[in-house]
């Protein structure tokens, strides 16, 4: 049920595409032609693909390099990622790699330039088993992945030093990046599974977990049962954002099922 941002209908996603290379020249807006422009100057656009999440890739060559820069629907960026070759490795960096993983070969390597961090992404094989490991330029081991995403968002001293402050007895149990493009955080915290969502410049944007209908507040059902009489409580989660802001985000549900979606904060007033 996760609506977490406003849904946009953006003029640069318009396009009918009829078959895959028109999938791969999606218009670029200027927004993202002038952070291109300045943040890798001289570069040339290859192709701009649309991804199923939302999230576009542009391919470009800049300093004799294939990159791929990433942004979200709102045209904000993401990362940007490009092979390494192996004999192209800093020495510091396949030192650690040995030195932690002394049974495994380097297959092959990228390096992934985020606003708040960047890093290697080095894929280890050894028997048919493959894994990637995040080695910063320094030589540090930031983490290990046994899938084949070497873009999975390496999670920063600020995100862990936010979830560690505001839930203290959580567990971090999985991230990724959301189809936002946020950095999505699964946490386990007491006996409840939240998720916490972080854009790009590692900012805390909210958390939300579900919560079932019978623990609803009184002043929640009340209100939606004087609202929307006809329906009843699909599903519900409780959402935190910054500056306090705190509200039940609930899907409502008709016997012909026509579904709503209503926020509502705890006292019982009805945002939406």
């Amino acid at each position: 049920m996760k609506k977490l941002l406003p849904f946009f209908i953006l003029s640069l996603f318009a396009f009918v595409a009829c078959d895959d290379d028109d999938d791969r020249n999606v218009p670029l807006n200027n927004t993202i032609v002038q952070f291109i422009d300045s943040r890798y100057p001289g570069a040339t656009v290859r192709s701009s693909e649309l991804e199923k999440n939302g999230i576009l890739e542009v391919e470009i060559r800049h300093d004799g390099k294939i990159k791929d820069v990433y942004f979200n629907s709102l045209n904000k960026w993401l990362y940007t990622s490009w092979d390494v070759r192996v004999a192209d490795l800093p020495q510091v960096v396949k030192g650690a790699v040995s030195s932690a993983y002394p049974d495994y070969r380097i297959d092959e390597a990228d390096f992934v330039e985020r606003e708040t961090i960047s890093f290697y992404a080095v894929e280890l094989e050894r028997g048919g088993i493959d894994l990637w490991v995040y080695v910063s330029p320094e030589g540090d081991i930031l983490d290990t992945v046994t899938d084949d995403k070497p873009a999975k968002p390496v999670l920063s001293d600020a995100v862990r030093s936010f979830i560690s402050e505001n839930y203290p007895t959580a567990v971090i149990l999985s991230y990724d990046y959301d189809g936002n493009g946020l950095v999505e955080v699964d946490i386990r915290d007491g006996n409840i599974e939240k998720d916490v969502y972080f854009d790009s410049n590692d900012n805390w944007v909210q958390t939300d977990w579900d919560v079932p209908a019978d623990q609803l507040p009184d002043a929640v059902l009340q209100a939606l049962a004087a609202t929307y009489p006809q329906y009843f409580v699909d599903s519900a989660e409780y959402v935190e954002r910054p500056n306090n802001v705190v509200f039940y985000e609930i899907e409502l549900e008709r016997v012909d099922d026509v579904e709503i979606v209503v926020d509502v904060t705890p006292d019982g007033e009805i945002l939406r």
